[in-house]
């Protein structure tokens, strides 16, 4: 078991000791853990090379409802919705 004093900020713990103190982690515990592997569910960190492609991370556009008719622009708001919630600017007219 570990040998340091963790309050004892005078002395550096070993990386066994370090890992022997992340035992008990709340590894990917939920959104508001101090440690999260890297995967695609919801309380782990993204990798760096995720592609939104529904195996390394969620689709980009998951849970998106677009709807309107596809004929005219009958469905152009609702696209403009869907863009805003990704963070667009919506600066049209109406």
């Amino acid at each position: 078991m570990a040998t340091t004093d963790p309050l004892d900020k005078s002395k550096k713990p070993t990386a066994k000791e370090v890992n022997e103190f992340h035992e008990k982690s709340d590894k990917d515990g939920g959104p508001k853990a101090q440690h999260h592997t890297l995967g695609s569910s919801p309380s782990q960190a993204a990798p760096g090379n995720h592609s939104h492609d529904g195996g390394t991370s969620v689709l980009l556009l998951e849970g998106v409802v677009l709807n309107g008719s596809r004929g005219g622009n009958a469905a152009l708001p609702s696209i403009i919705a869907a863009l805003v919630q990704l963070g667009a600017t919506d600066s049209t007219t109406p």
